[in-house]
């Protein structure tokens, strides 16, 4: 299991301004996770698994940690 801490802080341009959070933060795990694997083969094909409920949209400034893993277990590093 992997973590990636996620800052929405003052001025964030998510924050009160109803743009979708929630495919932003995917779209950025994908990105993180492709550094991460091992191949990078099967992100793309069998995703990611996300535990933490991720918001649709923020009202305030927000800290969020993100537990995620791959769903490929191809994808896992040796290390």
């Amino acid at each position: 299991m992997h973590t990636t801490v996620f800052n929405f802080g003052e001025g964030s341009l998510f924050i009160n301004s109803r743009r979708p959070v929630k495919q932003e933060i995917k779209d950025r795990l994908m990105w993180q996770a492709m550094r991460v694997a091992k191949t990078g083969r099967q992100i793309f094909k069998d995703g990611l698994i996300i535990y933490t409920p991720l918001p649709s949209y923020l009202d305030k400034p927000t800290v969020l940690e993100v537990y995620w893993d791959f769903r490929s277990p191809e994808e896992y590093c040796s290390n």
